[in-house]
C-alpha cells in the first residue's frame, strides 16, 4: 500500500482534525485551551473572579471571537495522577458546555483540593455555575 504524495506514514493531509470534532457527527468541538505562560500570567492578576468550594474561575476579556481556557492544578490537590485526572474531568465538563460559550473571554480555572473527591456531576455543576456567574456562558444557568 502506498502513501499519498506529501502525506507521511500514509496519513492523508485532507483528513478531518479529530481534535476539533470535525467530520464526526454528534461529537462536540473541544474548547480552546491556553498554553502560553504570558496568557496564564495575565489571568493570575485578573480582578474578575468567581469561586466555589471546588474551583475558582478568573476572567479576562480577550477581544477575540472565541473563549479560551486554562486549567491550573497545584500540588496541594494531589500527586501527578490525581492532578491529571482532575484536568481531564474539567475538560470533559467544558466539552459539554462548548455550544453555550460567550465569545471573547480568557478563563483560568484554578482547581481546589476538594475537587479530587468530588463526583463528575458535582464538578460539572460547579463549572457551569461559575462560568454563568462570570458571564462566559449563555443560556439557562444553575441558580445559587
Amino acid at each position: 500500500m502506498s502513501s499519498p504524495p506529501g502525506a507521511p506514514g500514509g496519513v492523508s493531509s485532507s483528513a478531518p482534525d479529530r481534535r476539533k470534532g470535525e467530520g464526526t457527527p454528534g461529537v462536540t468541538k473541544t474548547p480552546l485551551m491556553l498554553r502560553a505562560a504570558k496568557d496564564f500570567a495575565a489571568l493570575q492578576h485578573s480582578d474578575r473572579s468567581r469561586s466555589d468550594r471546588l474551583l475558582v474561575a478568573r476572567f479576562v476579556s480577550n477581544g477575540l471571537d472565541r473563549t479560551r481556557f486554562g486549567i491550573s492544578t497545584g500540588r496541594r490537590v494531589g500527586g501527578a495522577v490525581v492532578r491529571n485526572r482532575i484536568r481531564r474531568r474539567v475538560r470533559e465538563g467544558l466539552r459539554a458546555l462548548v455550544p453555550r460559550f460567550v465569545p471573547g473571554w480568557d478563563v483560568l480555572l484554578v482547581v481546589r483540593p476538594a475537587s479530587s473527591t468530588a463526583s463528575q456531576a458535582e464538578l460539572a455543576q460547579a463549572l457551569e455555575r461559575l462560568l454563568h456567574k462570570g458571564g462566559a456562558l449563555q443560556g439557562e444557568g444553575i441558580p445559587r
